[in-house]
């Protein structure tokens, strides 16, 4: 039996979706136990036998940390620590998800697990504190670094692009920030391929789509398959513009692309090209 932490969000749905198709028993928590409660927490494993916890509980309001970093290391490390002394009582795997923030995007290649982290904003501070925790006190975790998630529940930066190409003339879009888009559907499938192959190659992993590309990059493709799809219906013009026109409370990686070659080689994960998961989006979409 698994336990999904944060089965209401965007991830946490796709990953249950993903362990009912695979026939994969689980109990799926959301807002009613807090895991930031280790009385919760303890009380809720009693008496349980779970094989493996999977943590898609997290505090992602990455400019609202700013200004509450308090709050977000609570959900993002103490939170963390009660599972993972959970865990440790269980003899259970811990499966938990971190962020490109970690590093202050200043890199001229893309990063590995062994690169040295350096935060710049709050978010990225509560979960590197995360990662750090979980790694010291769980014998049994794998911690997965994911950039610039998105996908069919929730909202997201390409749900957001399509409501505002619905609704504006122009967008300006940072063009002088790169990453690489992660889709909740093919990253849930290997977390599923990862349960079962039992596999003992614990640690820090980085996972994304194939592909290095910038916010504008991104942006123009949801317009093209958007328009194509039948989703997006206005016409609307896209600029790019640099990150200094576009401020924001919490400061951005300029550069946070990830080397996978870990994931692909330890642990064998499934890896497409960003551009066509973003067809498989709008794909699902239009079938909705």
């Amino acid at each position: 039996m698994i336990w999904l932490v944060g089965k209401t969000g965007m991830l946490g749905r796709e990953i249950a979706l993903a362990l009912e198709n695979a026939g994969i028993p689980y109990f799926g928590s959301g807002s009613e136990i807090d895991i930031t409660d280790k009385d919760a927490v303890q009380s809720f494993i009693s008496g349980k036998k779970f094989t493996h916890i999977i943590n898609c509980s997290a505090y992602t309001a990455v400019d609202k940390a700013e200004s509450e970093e308090e709050k977000a290391m609570r959900l993002n490390c103490s939170g963390v620590g009660n599972i993972a002394d959970a865990a440790g009582q269980l003899d259970a795997v811990v499966i938990h998800f971190s962020t490109d923030y970690v590093f202050d995007g200043t890199a001229v290649k893309q990063y590995s697990e062994t690169d040295l982290t350096n935060p710049v904003s709050a978010y990225g501070r509560t979960k590197l504190a995360g990662e750090k925790l979980l790694s010291e006190t769980a014998k049994k975790y794998f911690i997965f670094r994911i950039s610039w998630l998105y996908g069919a529940y929730g909202d997201n930066f390409v749900s957001t692009m399509v409501r505002l190409m619905n609704e504006r003339d122009s967008l300006g879009i940072v063009a002088d920030q790169k990453g690489s888009p992660t889709y909740t559907k093919t990253l849930a499938q290997n977390i599923v391929s990862l349960v079962l192959s039992d596999t003992d190659k614990y640690g820090v992993y980085h996972f994304s789509d194939e592909g290095v590309i910038s916010w504008y990059d991104f942006a123009a493709a949801i317009y093209k398959l958007g328009k194509q799809s039948g989703v997006i219906k206005k016409n609307t013009v896209l600029n790019p513009i640099s990150a200094d026109q576009y401020p924001t409370a919490a400061k951005r990686p300029a550069m946070s692309a990830f080397n996978k070659d870990k994931v692909k080689n330890l642990l064998n994960f499934k890896l497409n090209d960003w551009e066509d998961n973003l067809k498989d989006y709008f794909k699902y979409q239009g079938e909705k």
